[in-house]
């Protein structure tokens, strides 16, 4: 009798909010527009030093064995990871007690500093020492960026905005590596810091425009070594204390402990298996972002996802079909085709997953706490994506890349469908919609609480006003009339 009442309470809450306004209006707010178009700025130029780095890094081991040689493209990555899980809990909680747009704006001028340093890398430690230092700077950005996005849009304009940020980044998927190949290839590698540097400089100036007040709501508590152990502790406490959040982290962090193991060694894999080199890898990377660039505007226009978990699990599935084809390439007719063929749907994974999720949190997370949480399964997922690098740099060499595809497609698509069977039966999705409509019905609350005090205060000054006016009128100082 409850489930059904829940479930009716569900379906009318969530019909009044089919009453959704057009997404394009979100681009009429400037403050969201210069967050998500530095942002696409900033991103575009990243994806010029992604391929520029591990092509230059295999230019720094070109006297290596193919072996060496992944192993030491696979610990680049392990260098990129680990600020991540020493830095990413303490950056959530700073995210909620700093001004987070003075946090980005930092951010971005230091990222255009290691990027501009990249023109005078000449060995490969070099590499390592950049990816260790723009990893730890962009943990602050990131948790500072999740927490404005609900000081800037209203609630139910949560999925359109992070669509909207979705999109931008799929777009700068498509254009990023396909410019970055080319260019690359007709200049070298130094274009592609010089133009990396120059975007997040440009993205530093956009977020300097934003109008929105985006400081932490206790400004006055100090900040000491005490007050973020705290906040860690309250971070973790909260986000293991919510089945929910638990949930989430438990799935996210199994796929990333699959999936991870592919990124160190996807460049080498293409290059010695298939001959593929910058240009190619720049246009496959372009042509992966278009499923994730159509189903992000799909989103966007939607406004909604009624079952964002059911959602995420589904897109593990897809996961496994992507690494299916990267790990049958080399048994099948065509061989490069099939990894084209896996690499359309690598868009479609990131932002299957991601734009659900980052929209969970915000509509079920208090704005205090979004950043130490987000900050703390940051952590948790990146603690997997470095233990994959580690894996997967000991397993070059004594498995082939193909089979260690086609193993990890079995895995991803069990913990996919085991994702579903727990949904279903734990009925987490209701849960999950039923704490949305809470936290709005809070956040309303708040909002006319606030919009009262401020009219109270409003006409205590209009008051005051009127009777200094009238005191500044009587030029013979007559007393008002009293009882005596």
């Amino acid at each position: 009798m409850e489930n059904n009442q829940a479930d009716t309470e569900i379906q009318n809450d969530l019909s009044t909010e089919k009453k959704k306004t057009n997404p394009l209006v979100l681009l009429k707010s400037w403050d969201f527009s210069a967050l998500f178009l530095g942002g696409f700025i900033s991103n575009v130029g990243s994806y010029f030093t992604s391929v520029a780095i591990i092509f230059l890094g295999l230019a720094f081991t070109s006297g290596l064995t193919e072996n060496e040689a992944t192993r030491a493209i696979a610990l680049m990555t392990t260098f990129t990871l680990a600020p991540m899980l020493v830095l990413g809990p303490i950056a959530g909680v700073l995210a909620d007690k700093f001004d987070r747009k003075k946090v980005m704006i930092v951010a971005d001028v230091l990222g255009a500093t290691a990027a501009f340093g990249l023109i005078f890398t000449t060995q490969m430690w070099h590499l390592y020492l950049f990816a260790i230092f723009n990893s730890s700077v962009r943990q602050f950005f990131y948790p500072a960026k999740t927490a404005s996005i609900p000081r800037i849009v209203k609630q139910d304009q949560l999925l359109s905005a992070n669509g909207f940020i979705q999109t931008t980044s799929q777009l700068s998927r498509l254009i990023g590596p396909l410019l970055a190949g080319f260019l690359i290839a007709a200049f070298g590698f130094d274009i592609a810091f010089i133009i990396d540097g120059c975007s997040y400089i440009a993205s530093a100036i956009l977020l300097f425009t934003i109008r929105r007040d985006l400081k932490p709501e206790r400004t006055e508590e100090k900040i000491t070594i005490r007050s973020v152990g705290t906040g860690l502790k309250d971070g973790f406490r909260l986000a293991f204390g919510d089945k929910i959040i638990t949930f989430v982290i438990i799935l996210f962090s199994f796929t990333i402990l699959m999936i991870g193991m592919v990124d160190p060694l996807i460049v080498p894999y293409m290059s010695f298996e298939f001959g593929i080199g910058e240009e190619e890898f720049g246009m496959m990377m372009s042509f992966a972002a278009i499923s994730g660039l159509i189903l992000a505007i799909f989103l966007s226009i939607k406004g909604q996802i009624k079952r964002k978990l059911t959602f995420m699990s589904a897109t593990i599935l897809v996961a496994s079909i992507c690494l299916a084809f990267l790990g049958l390439a080399p048994y099948l007719p065509g061989g490069s085709a099939w990894i084209w063929a896996g690499m359309i749907l690598v868009g479609c994974i990131n932002v299957g997953f991601n734009l659900p999720f980052a929209t969970l949190l915000q509509r079920i997370i208090p704005d205090k706490d979004l950043g130490k949480i987000s900050g703390v399964i940051d952590t948790v997922i990146t603690a997997a994506s470095v233990t994959a690098s580690g894996i997967a740099a000991g397993l070059a060499g004594v498995i082939s890349t193909s089979w260690i595809f086609l193993t990890l497609t079995i895995a991803i698509a069990v913990g996919g469908i085991v994702g579903l069977l727990v949904i279903k039966y734990k009925k987490l999705d209701k849960i999950a919609q039923l704490r949305e409509e809470e936290m709005k019905a809070i956040k309303e609350l708040e909002e006319k609480e606030k919009k009262s005090k401020e009219k109270i205060v409003d006409f205590d000054e209009q008051v005051q006003l009127t009777l200094d006016k009238l005191k500044s009128e009587d030029p013979l100082q007559v007393p008002y009339p009293t009882l005596d």
